[in-house]
């Protein structure tokens, strides 16, 4: 029997080869030139001026998203950070349980899976019959004009 303690050597032969990796080029997601209809809607009024509870108003937004990329779909929503400060705006002066809900959606719904015009609804949720205080009245809305539209990247291998 042959024991080899810590003598012996090993020897073994390697090689290598540059290979051709080829020419990829990573895609790109813009949203650009997004513009919203200058004032908030609810049914057939399309002035909406003065927000008060029980109130839901929608602001249409539109703008062009560029997409390239083989495997390539976006999202289009609101930035969760300008939507939390819009929203607080409201609801530092309400009771808890009379919370304004903030959010967007792809018109018609669904992920963007081309370049081209984009549409997304804004919806501003106030509801009736829960507890506020007249602290409510005469809030400001100015926070609405901060908020952010994002369009991002959905992963393509879930």
């Amino acid at each position: 029997m042959l024991l080899l303690g810590g003598v012996g050597s090993l020897a073994y032969w390697s090689d290598n080869d540059a290979l051709d990796g080829g020419s990829v080029t990573a895609g790109t997601l813009a949203l650009n030139d997004v513009t919203c209809d200058p004032t908030w809607t609810e049914g057939a009024d399309t002035d909406v001026l003065l927000i008060v509870p029980g109130d839901t108003i929608t602001k249409e937004c539109t703008g062009t998203i560029t997409m390239t990329g083989d495997h390539i779909s976006a999202d289009v929503e609101l930035d969760a950070t300008s939507v939390a400060e819009a929203e607080s705006a409201f609801n530092l002066a309400t009771t808890a349980g009379d919370a304004v809900d903030i959010s967007a959606v792809l018109t018609g719904g669904g992920t963007l899976t081309q370049s081209g015009p984009v549409s997304v609804t804004i919806t501003v949720a106030w509801p009736f019959g829960t507890v506020a205080d007249n602290d409510a009245q005469g809030v400001s809305t100015d926070a609405l004009n901060d908020l952010v539209i994002n369009a991002v990247q959905v992963n393509p291998h879930p």
